[in-house]
């Protein structure tokens, strides 16, 4: 979470359409406001609250700008930033202008709202992606002689749903000169493989990931189980491996060391095929400052799907006292529970 974030301010906000690509031979452009939105004190309170609550929720995750991006939105912020550039209006249209030029015909349309801030003695900038449901039309109102959306017409939308849930860059000057950058998306759904869209984090914004324990502890979950599941074709041992992986992330050691799991868990001919596809995976480091917050009720409990369609979950650990597994011929496996039966009952 950015630092003093209970003393932000809201200052101005602006806000863009920015339409779907419907046909490649259709023109179309968004529709810009040429001036902020009026603000009440009501307005800027709910703001201010729903930036907080997203910003400082743990679907949060710290950025940096990418050296790399071509995507004109990080100079355009930096300039903001440091009172140089282009005016609030005209940076805010170039950030929607870069968002319709990037996106495909496959990107739903929707708003780009930006968000002038005060955090203490300085300045910030909130960049909110929100898409609208199909059929909620938009109409701009006029103040001081200028074109613009009403900006409580958006807050309305997002306590009504009107809205689906928004995408939301915030991004603030450190004491070196350098931007500190969090993203929050909203619409992962649930388990998602990426923390953040990719279009949005990296065409968009231009940020990468900065290193998180809770991300890297999530990749390596899902890595892991991905490669017991498409190279151990043992019933026997891919069950073992899984309920291995659990155990570490269940366990109070403070760290991962991918290699020494390997070692002490898979036989000799697939650890270094396992690292390999670890790092294929993107996960970088072999030793991973655990935190399961992203995955911790998926430790609590084991799976075991069949092609059949049957699938047989429960606690990790009463899977180790009441279910077996053993190899059949030809691949397949038999799953054995022990126990007292509770209820029998359509679902």
């Amino acid at each position: 979470m950015p630092p003093a974030l209970g003393q932000l301010q809201i200052n101005r906000i602006i806000i863009h359409e920015v339409p779907r690509h419907m046909r490649r031979d259709t023109e179309s452009s968004p529709t810009y406001s040429e001036v902020e939105s009026p603000l009440d004190d009501q307005l800027r309170i709910f703001f201010k609250e729903k930036l907080i609550e997203t910003v400082g929720s743990s679907s949060a995750y710290q950025v940096e700008f990418d050296t790399e991006a071509t995507s004109p939105t990080p100079q355009l912020v930096r300039d903001f930033l440091s009172s140089s550039g282009l005016s609030f209006v005209e940076m805010s249209k170039k950030i929607a202008k870069h968002l319709h030029d990037a996106q495909s015909g496959v990107s739903p349309g929707g708003l780009v709202t930006v968000v002038d801030c005060i955090i203490g003695d300085g300045k910030a900038v909130g960049i909110l992606k929100l898409e609208k449901e199909e059929g909620v039309r938009l109409h701009q109102a006029t103040h001081e002689g200028k074109r613009t959306f009403d900006v409580s017409y958006i807050r309305d939308l997002i306590l009504t749903r009107k809205t689906k849930l928004f995408k939301v860059g915030f991004f603030v000057p450190t004491s070196d000169d350098e931007v500190q950058g969090t993203v929050c998306d909203e619409q992962r759904g649930y388990m998602p493989r990426t923390e953040v869209a990719g279009f949005f984090l990296t065409t968009f914004l231009g940020c990468r990931l900065l290193h998180d324990p809770r991300v890297s502890t999530k990749h390596f979950f899902m890595a892991a189980q991905d490669f017991f599941n498409d190279h151990i074709t043992d019933p026997v041992r891919r069950t073992q491996a899984l309920n291995h992986l659990l155990s570490e992330l269940t366990s109070q050691r403070a760290r991962i060391n991918v290699r020494d799991f390997a070692r002490d868990y898979l036989p000799t001919a697939e650890r270094e095929r396992f690292l390999a596809y670890l790092r294929n995976a993107g996960l970088r480091d072999l030793t991973i400052r655990k935190d399961v917050e992203l995955i911790e009720s998926q430790t609590a409990k084991m799976a075991l799907e069949f092609e059949s369609g049957v699938t047989v979950v429960g606690n990790r650990e009463a899977f180790g006292e009441s279910v077996t597994v053993s190899r059949l011929p030809a691949g397949e496996a038999r799953v054995e529970v022990t126990g007292i039966l509770k209820t029998a009952k359509g679902k």
